[in-house]
């Protein structure tokens, strides 16, 4: 782990972004794994599929591993039907797997702008993009924030297009108390090494039927017909056919080892996370410069915390906190700046283009050190209340040279103190200034 000195004497341990539980129970099944011998698809990679389904509590569904989750969107698109000559509507405001594994079937990429409030599809928006060459939506669940889903579905219905839920944000979010991906049309989920669970990489796609079912075990593994009943068991079938297109996209039994250590532990993850999110939302809600996307993290199993950083100074608090031994980062930029996708077909996006000037990702980690979240929230607010003061004329010069209440107006939410060089909490409404932290600011 890095470490950043400040001050003499005083060193603080680096504060990643992203930081994977990797527990000794990780390790137990990573080594029952690799003892049994057999380390591509088999039978641990059925139990972590068959985990998946019960956690997701499936009735008449059925899961299958991929080794990512772009190989679960990819296959996905194909089991939904779409290929060459058709579109495809998908928000810009996301990272780019979504926008690759479309053109991967030969479809045609189409973008359409976010809601301000969920960061979710703008279904209206979406809607004067449909044409009779649309095939389907992607519609992204955000930081696991749940999207407008009920008007997705209901765009689909009207038009008679699949949706492919990108869900890669959103293992465990609900909805009206139902798991995301545990009814609907398609659902993907990513276990990559920064997710709430990983399998070190890896993904899974979530289907209604039993022939697309058989349609993504072929197209999982190069088109084979009788392999993945047989390597199930840790065997392999010596004569078989090859009956459709396929790929080399399984999930092998030593990547599903770590995700089935991972997902016994989700509940865990889930809680300590909301917590971290809601603690970083009570302390940011009230300041100027910032807004949070949510305050109430029940229903959401947030895989980042994005926080909007207004007045175009995202990349200063990025610097601020930087020194500080606290990474940051941004979720996203927008697809259609990107030079290959720039030439897609795309609605107004206003909404994405804004949103993508102004959010930074802060730390979330599952079961995070509370003296991490402390230092991200003392950073943040540090940050925000000088630039409150600067925006008011108010000098840092007239902060008062000795501990005592200064309050501004708007940051009734924030929970910092600062004296003699400690930080901890007071109640709401003040920040507690010394001439020492004040040229630190």
């Amino acid at each position: 782990m890095q470490a950043i000195r400040q001050g003499v004497g005083e060193t603080l341990e680096h504060i990643p972004v992203f930081a994977p539980h990797i527990g000794v129970d990780t390790l137990k099944h990573l080594t029952d794994a690799l003892d049994v011998g057999w380390l591509g698809m088999g039978a641990t990679t059925k139990d972590f599929e068959e985990r998946i389904a019960a956690y997701l509590e499936l009735d008449g569904r059925h899961v299958v591993a991929t080794n990512t989750g772009t190989s679960a969107l990819h296959i996905a698109l194909l089991a939904a039907g779409v290929g060459p000559g058709d579109e495809v509507i998908v928000p810009s405001f996301n990272y780019v797997a979504d926008h690759q594994a479309i053109r991967y079937t030969g479809a045609d990429v189409v973008m359409c702008d976010v809601r301000d409030d969920n960061l979710g599809i703008d279904v209206e928006k979406a809607r004067r993009l449909v044409t009779s060459r649309t095939k389907a939506l992607i519609p992204l669940h955000f930081a696991g924030i749940p999207c407008d889903r009920k008007a997705t579905y209901a765009l689909a219905r009207e038009f008679g297009l699949r949706v492919v839920e990108d869900a890669c944000h959103a293992l465990g979010s609900t909805i009206d108390g139902a798991k995301i991906g545990s009814d609907g049309d398609i659902a993907c989920f990513s276990f990559d090494p920064v997710k709430i669970i990983t399998s070190i990489d890896g993904g899974c796609v979530v289907v209604n039927s039993e022939e697309e079912l058989a349609k993504l075990q072929h197209l999982r593994l190069l088109g084979v017909d009788k392999d993945t009943t047989e390597r199930y068991k840790n065997a392999r079938a010596w004569e078989y056919d090859v009956v459709d297109q396929g790929y080399r996209y399984h999930l092998t039994n030593i990547m599903a080892s770590v995700g089935v250590s991972q997902i016994k532990r989700i509940d865990e993850f889930i809680v300590s996370r909301r917590l971290v999110c809601e603690r970083y939302s009570r302390a940011f809600s009230s300041l100027d410069g910032a807004r949070v996307l949510r305050l109430d993290y029940a229903d959401v199993s947030p895989f980042i915390y994005s926080l909007r950083v207004l007045g175009n100074r995202r990349t200063e608090l990025i610097e601020h906190l930087k020194e500080r031994g606290i990474a940051a980062g941004i979720h996203f930029m927008p697809v259609h700046h990107h030079s290959y996708f720039s030439h897609c077909r795309r609605d107004d996006m206003a909404v994405t283009d804004r949103v993508a000037s102004e959010v930074v990702t802060l730390p979330l980690h599952s079961n995070m050190k509370p003296a991490f979240v402390e230092r991200v929230i003392d950073g943040v607010c540090i940050f925000l209340v000088k630039h409150a003061a600067l925006d008011r004329n108010i000098g840092i010069k007239n902060i008062p040279s000795q501990p005592t209440a200064f309050s501004f107006p708007g940051c009734g939410g924030c929970l910092c103190r600062l004296r003699r060089g400690r930080r901890r909490s007071v109640t709401p409404a003040r920040h507690v200034f010394s001439r020492r932290h004040s040229s630190r600011i």
